[in-house]
């Protein structure tokens, strides 16, 4: 009976994973963006060997109906975050309309009204 019990306890251990907001997030055509989005995970260990890894912050959010990154490092002042599709392309934010950008920035950007965080992974 205690190894049954010791053998439960371990399977229970073992089968809990943490769930972060990138891993339970099916976007692009692949499940978790950030291990499974060849330009991203690449991005992300750059900075992790740079030691930046905590400097940046990455939200999903719709432009025109196109699934974006902003890809935003915590230290820069906000005009110079950059915005990649699906396909790790840059989306140039200057084509926006001002009404598209003021629902970028809401839906994107915004405090209490943006889309997920996918990294830093909480």
């Amino acid at each position: 009976m205690r190894k049954l019990l010791l053998l439960c306890s371990l399977a229970l251990i073992f089968s809990c994973k943490d769930k972060t907001v990138s891993s339970t997030l099916n976007v692009c055509g692949v499940k978790d963006p950030v291990r499974n989005l060849p330009w991203l995970r690449a991005k992300i260990d750059s900075l992790k060997t740079q030691k930046q890894e905590e400097m940046l912050m990455v939200t999903v959010g719709k432009i025109k109906d196109e699934v974006v990154f902003d890809y935003t490092m915590t230290y820069m002042s906000c005009y110079v975050c950059v915005v990649y599709r699906c396909d790790g392309t840059r989306f140039d934010l200057s084509k926006l309309s001002q009404e598209e950008m003021k629902e970028f920035t809401r839906t994107v950007r915004g405090e209490d009204t943006r889309g997920p965080v996918i990294w830093p992974e909480k």
